[in-house]
């Protein structure tokens, strides 16, 4: 018997619950195209579910819900020839969003099928996890390290992170970091560093605006030493990625292999969680993920293209 051609692998806690709403949905149009729909019960089954999907011969896999339950699947996927299809049902879908994606979760579903094979890119912490968004070093990574271990959602999500945001700006100390790419020396008292691969992370940040998943590179970008009324006044630049053209200083580089350390212990931001101390050694891995996209659109027609 023939494995299914696709399946969807449904979080329907995530998004404050839009899973859930468009399940139904969903089904039906997997049912009408042949595929076959698992539903999640807890965190991380995801990637059990993705590698049993794969290891049964179905050569596309459906990541339905948001950066987490993406990155749960992902790490199902990774090494084998089955392709990523995106289902995004999260609160900010961000690595959806870099692909330039439908916003709706069923037009980004029938368009992946009706749409064409492609590659994107990964990065590594050398020793330690892949990722799909970022690494940071600094103020994110402190703010970061305060997170409840139990994540919340909706409003309470958006209410925390500007709450831990506060709290880190008043006790932040800012430390001097050696940062090497590709072999070039950076030595700089800094805000935060970022090592991007997709455009947007965290509530849809653009620290990293010209990060692109299909270059085969990785996107540093460096906020100089700033008192903490300019930075906070300079949060809004960081969403629209105008920070690059507006914040005197910033340092922005591109490169396939980063290195970080400092004198103190300092913890770590991978993508959604604090992955390790430093010192660190960062890769690029190119073209490491099969993925199904929709037809191209037109990436000058999207507004937040900078």
């Amino acid at each position: 018997m023939n494995p299914p051609p696709f399946s969807v692998i449904l979080n329907p806690t995530s998004g404050a619950r839009r899973g859930e709403r468009f399940m139904e949905e969903v089904r039906a149009l997997v049912q009408s195209r042949g595929g076959v729909l698992r539903v999640t019960e807890r965190a991380g089954q995801a990637t059990d579910l993705a590698r049993k999907d794969q290891q049964a011969g179905i050569p596309l896999v459906f990541a339905g819900g948001g950066d987490d339950t993406v990155r749960e699947v992902i790490h199902g996927l990774f090494g084998s020839n089955c392709q990523l299809g995106i289902l995004p049902l999260g609160t900010f879908n961000n690595l959806a969003s870099s692909l330039l994606l439908p916003h709706h979760p069923m037009e980004a579903l029938l368009g992946a099928l009706d749409g064409q094979d492609d590659h994107i890119d990964l990065g590594q912490v050398v020793g330690g996890p892949i990722f799909t968004e970022s690494v940071g070093v600094g103020i994110d990574s402190e703010a970061w390290s305060l997170a409840p271990e139990q994540e919340p959602v909706g409003i309470w999500r958006w209410l925390t992170g500007i709450r831990l945001g506060l709290t880190t700006l008043s006790t932040f100390n800012p430390q001097h970091l050696r940062i090497t790419v590709d072999g070039h020396l950076i030595v700089s008292q800094l805000m935060q560093v970022t090592v991007a691969n997709a455009r947007f992370f965290g509530a849809g940040i653009q620290m990293a605006p010209h990060a692109r998943l299909q270059d085969g590179l990785l996107d540093v970008c460096i906020i100089p030493l700033m008192n903490k009324l300019q930075l906070l006044a300079s949060l809004p630049l960081f969403f629209s990625g105008r920070h690059l053209d507006r914040i005197p200083d910033v340092i922005y580089h591109q490169g396939r292999e980063i290195e970080i350390s400092a004198r103190r212990d300092t913890p770590v931001r991978v993508d959604g969680v604090i992955g390790g101390r430093l010192p660190i050694r960062i890769r690029v891995l190119p073209q490491a993920l099969r993925i199904r996209l929709p037809h191209r659109a037109d990436a000058s027609q999207d507004p937040r293209i900078i």
